[in-house]
């Protein structure tokens, strides 16, 4: 095994505390929401933690998927299917899993210049957007078990809204036509979105009638700036869509105990929560509008979406104190619930370390005994990303900038340098689904070897009718997986790097 290098916590504090003693947020914490330029930021020093993640992210996965020979097994695939071991590989294509990062790099070369991080983002985006600026959504590999090829990505899924976020860098850069003329392609994707009776997108078509903390982050940025630099007189239909779909997440999953938001809720008429049927998923039961637990990720999206759509939504916005409002709800829960150790975030938020809840199943199982609640990486990432930035463009107050430090030097202290030039990020939660109970969240399969060992969700799991009505399956049946070096953990990590690092 190569040499390690690993952020002792001294280091980490001592790295952050040059950074910051170096930066100008030109910001008075008197105020909350002021002008600012997103351009006009001056360049900072850096503790090298993002750019060490890119570099190896480009020099491990130089195709990102592209063909089945660039995703063999766990030790080639940037986006794998964990619930089978050996891991096998879940290509994405067009969608956030590969967007995410790439956004973190492209945030990169525009505070370096290097030309090797754009020119990774651009080999990526025309992979998927043709000379007339035609995005392809297809799906190529693998094949389904029946020998059929996979279905292509839906583009009103907002997961897949997502890479477009790329496009605006990429036109700035380039002026190539197309990338302006697919940034017109994705607007045009916004009214084919399904919408629940109240008007909130669904999160999927798998998930109808469902609106998840998850969206606001995956769309409603891309709207925000398209609607600000290219949507000429659409720009007022861009910016309502975007404030009505936050206020409607925050209207309906809003915890005024914590001030912060339920992982998502159903507009479904019938009440019915689709798409999340045992046992490999556990959904809150029917009728119940809210799904009950506070997931640290789905709000991490909710907090860095809100604070992005705020970087280009008009300062006279009828809407904009509303947004606000969700930005400082969500800061003052977060302020109370940061690990004084380590600076992190648990899965579960407002359960940290305990007391655990009195029952980790519906609450009329008596026989499934609340799990241990962990602290996690990429959320914690998220979390000192959006408090950084809304500091910087004046949406919070500046001493929200020692929680984003003690976040990221937390996160530091997950990732482990080797000698030659790998990296290991540890701790982040592969996706997830809504869940209905406690332990949905925090049941999960902690491994680093994908290559041996039984599968996580054993095919001996019960499934819902042989379990009964509301019953949750039983503890050994795993659906939530920790692994390393997934790429929501790069992708969060590479957020926070550009707000504390560069």
């Amino acid at each position: 095994m190569p040499a390690m290098l690993m952020f002792s916590s001294s280091q980490s504090h001592l790295a952050l505390a040059a950074v910051i003693s170096v930066t100008s947020y030109g910001c008075d914490t008197t105020h909350t929401d002021q002008t600012h330029s997103p351009t006009t930021r001056a360049p900072l020093a850096s503790t090298q933690l993002g750019k060490a993640a890119t570099d190896y992210l480009i020099a491990r996965w130089p195709e990102l998927d592209a063909t089945p020979e660039d995703c063999t097994g766990p030790a080639s695939c940037f986006s794998m299917g964990f619930a089978t071991v050996p891991a096998g590989p879940a290509p994405k294509f067009w969608e956030y899993t590969y967007g995410v990062p790439l956004f973190g790099i492209q945030k990169l070369y525009e505070k370096t210049g290097d030309e090797k991080y754009l020119a990774y983002v651009r080999k990526y985006v025309d992979r998927y957007v043709d000379d007339a600026g035609r995005i392809d959504y297809s799906r190529s590999w693998p094949p389904n078990p029946d020998g059929s090829g996979p279905a292509p990505n839906d583009p009103t899924i907002q997961d897949v809204i997502q890479p477009s976020i790329l496009l605006f860098g990429l036109y700035e850069v380039t002026k190539q036509p197309k990338y302006r003329s697919a940034l017109d392609h994705t607007r045009e994707v916004f009214p084919k979105i399904a919408k629940n009776p109240e008007g909130a997108f669904w999160h999927k078509p798998s998930y109808p009638h469902q609106q998840w903390l998850d969206g606001i982050y995956m769309s409603e940025p891309f709207l925000t700036r398209y609607g600000a630099q290219y949507a000429g007189a659409d720009a007022e239909t861009c910016f309502s869509i975007v404030t009505e779909q936050i206020e409607l997440v925050a209207a309906h999953t809003f915890d005024p105990e914590s001030e912060l938001y339920f992982h998502a809720w159903n507009g479904a008429l019938d009440g019915v929560w689709q798409g999340l049927a045992l046992p490999s998923k556990v959904p809150p039961r029917n009728g119940q509008r809210v799904s009950p637990i506070l997931w640290a990720r789905s709000l991490a999206w909710l907090f860095a979406g809100t604070v992005d759509v705020l970087e280009y939504l008009p300062r006279d916005h009828a809407k904009r104190t509303l947004l606000l409002e969700v930005v400082h709800n969500i800061a003052r829960g977060l302020s109370r619930l940061q690990d004084p150790e380590t600076g992190l975030f648990y899965q579960v938020l407002d359960v940290m370390a305990g007391p655990l809840p009195e029952r980790g199943g519906y609450p009329d199982e008596a026989d499934r005994p609340a799990q241990p609640n962990w602290l996690e990486t990429s959320a914690s990432a998220l979390f000192a990303y959006s408090f950084a930035k809304g500091v910087r463009i004046g949406v919070l107050p500046e001493s929200n900038l020692d929680i984003a430090r003690r976040a990221y030097a937390g996160v530091q202290r997950k990732v482990e340098l080797h000698a030659d030039g790998s990296l290991t990020i540890r701790g982040t939660v592969v996706g997830m689904s809504v869940g209905g109970t406690y332990n949905a969240y925090v049941n999960a399969d902690f491994r680093d070897d994908l290559e041996r060992g039984e599968p996580p969700a054993a095919a001996s799991c019960a499934s819902a009718a042989e379990l009964g009505p509301d019953r949750t399956p039983a503890l050994d049946c795993k659906y939530i997986y920790v692994r390393d070096n997934v790429p929501q953990g790069f992708g969060a990590l590479l957020l926070a790097a550009s707000e504390l690092e560069y």
